[in-house]
């Protein structure tokens, strides 16, 4: 079975970039930041079936893939993989579940 084609919303996007310039400018970590985003970006190539993952614990009706201290979360739609979210782990949970839609 190969891997399902995989999209990311606009928000999703937005996210992991803020999630690049954060490191690499704030936290002064240019190889880092590089590091985190093609491994966020590889780990959502790699779905090959939707229920691969776990379901998430604050929206059971989607998926999350973990990644360092990073979930992904994800549905899958039409035959592909779409990337909605990024969570940093390290934040409040609350905080997580007031932002979710």
């Amino acid at each position: 079975m190969g891997k399902l084609k995989t999209e990311w919303t606009a928000k999703a996007k937005t996210q992991l970039k803020q999630i690049h310039d954060y490191l690499k400018y704030e936290k002064k970590t240019p190889q880092g930041a590089a590091n985190v985003k093609a491994d966020l970006i590889q780990a959502s190539k790699g779905v090959t079936y939707a229920e691969q993952y776990q379901k998430d614990d604050i929206n059971p009706n989607y998926r999350r893939i973990v990644v360092r201290h990073y979930k992904l979360i994800y549905k899958e739609e039409k035959g592909k993989i779409i990337i909605l979210r990024i969570f940093d782990t390290l934040r409040n949970p609350e905080r997580l579940m007031d932002e979710n839609e």
